[in-house]
Formats: structure tokens, sequence, C-alpha cells
């Protein structure tokens, strides 16, 4: 979700990179409210703690979602 050249830029839904195969994956649409959800509480821990998105661990987000 994080892009290599910009900071505190996060991408969602369809026009997230991938693999071929991966990509055949991010079309299904429980995919893509999966990634926006995750997108939306990375963004929110984001501003409740005053840190950069990368400097989010993915344990963080996991938890929150429920996983």
């Amino acid at each position: 979700l994080l892009p290599d050249t910009k900071e505190n830029l996060l991408l969602c839904g369809r026009n997230i990179s991938g693999t071929h195969m991966a990509h055949s994956n991010f079309r299904a649409m429980p995919i893509c409210v999966g990634i926006g959800e995750a997108a939306g509480i990375a963004a929110s821990i984001s501003v409740s703690e005053d840190c950069n998105l990368n400097d989010i661990p993915a344990r963080k987000i996991r938890e929150k979602v429920g996983i």
C-alpha cells in the first residue's frame, strides 16, 4: 500500500501494483474491501499517533482488523 517514491501516501483498491498473478486476486471485491479497510486503519493510526505511515508496524493494523 505504500509507494517507494512518496511518503505518507496510501494506495488501495485497484490502483495498487503487483505481478500479473497477484493482480488477478486484487480484482475480487472482498480483497478490495480488505485493502481499503487496512488503508483506512493505517491512516487513522497515523493521525492519532502523529506518525508517518511507514512507521506503523503491520502488526498494529492486523490487530485493529482482527486478524
